[in-house]
């Protein structure tokens, strides 16, 4: 699908044509995510070349959502994947703790580390809202991409509470109306987006970059 390059939309500007195209859009990366992300393992991929495509092409109004999503993928298909394997991995571990205490263990000292545990996943889960949009659009290492996703979990912190409480939200609907999986992935990278560029523009390696996602065209 081809991403509007100009203003004017069969005459009008801003016009509710162009607003429903943007929409469509958005909803066909969703579905690329779901896609690309079936096999699991490519689930990283899958979130960066989401975040790389929302920001060229809907935001920017840049190419075409569907080339832009499949290039990043490629691109970046081997960093993603270890750091996706990262955040899972330690996802899984402090799951796998917070169980085995809360059948075998009791007392304040289970609850300490019950509580730590949680902390940590919580606290890896937000680094990774960072870390794959930062991939999509920093030209750097996926180590030194994971170290600066850890450090922007604390650093902006109002801004780690809004992905929190933008995928709360969203995971509150899907747990309700399951259906609501099939549409909710475009819609959340795109909120998402509002604050992460806010963030990632102050980090750029590049002040003179331009815009998101130079470092792939």
């Amino acid at each position: 699908m081809k991403r509007k390059n100009g203003r004017n939309i069969w005459g009008f500007e801003g016009s509710f044509m162009n607003i429903c195209d943007k929409v469509f859009d958005v909803m066909i990366l969703g579905f690329l995510w779901i896609l690309c992300s079936l096999p699991l393992i490519t689930i990283g991929a899958s979130c960066t070349a989401l975040y790389y495509a929302m920001v060229k092409c809907i935001k920017n109004n840049e190419g075409y959502v569907s080339r832009a999503f499949f290039h990043s993928f490629r691109q970046n298909l081997g960093p993603a994947t270890f750091l996706w394997v990262v955040f899972a991995g330690v996802s899984f571990l402090m799951q796998l703790n917070i169980g085995i205490l809360v059948e075998k263990a009791g007392g304040y000292a289970a609850l300490f580390f019950i509580v730590l545990y949680a902390f940590v996943g919580v606290y890896a889960a937000i680094a990774a809202c960072y870390a794959f949009p930062a991939l999509s659009r920093y030209d750097m290492p996926a180590g030194w991409v994971l170290k600066i996703s850890l450090y922007m979990v604390g650093r902006y912190f109002l801004t780690s509470l809004m992905l929190v409480v933008i995928l709360f939200c969203f995971g509150a609907l899907i747990w309700y109306v399951p259906l609501l999986f099939l549409f909710a992935p475009g819609p959340v990278a795109f909120l998402m987006s509002e604050f992460l560029e806010r963030v990632l523009q102050k980090h750029a390696p590049d002040s003179a970059a331009g815009e998101p996602g130079d470092r792939q065209r």
